[in-house]
């Protein structure tokens, strides 16, 4: 990603966010199937952490909260959780 260069301070465009966002729920659903759908969005900081540390701390929240609404936007569409 180059969110860097199209940014005026360290916080990532919201477009490369969203691409961010979308590839860690895509590895974090691969890992552990629908029960994602039952993560809260604390859990779901502590994983992507190892892979976001070097972002701010804005990004961080922003990116988790992304995460954890396209989990519950997934789990309308998806059979329930047993």
């Amino acid at each position: 990603m180059q969110g860097y260069r199209f940014s005026s301070d360290r916080r990532l465009p919201e477009r490369d966010l969203r691409e961010l966002a979308d590839l860690l729920a895509l590895q974090i659903h691969t890992s552990l199937g629908p029960r994602v759908y039952l993560l809260p969005r604390a859990d779901i900081y502590q994983l992507i952490y190892p892979y976001i540390d070097d972002l701010t701390a804005e990004d961080q929240q922003d990116l988790a909260w992304i995460i954890w609404h396209l989990f519950q936007d997934a789990s309308e569409l998806d059979p329930p959780v047993t």
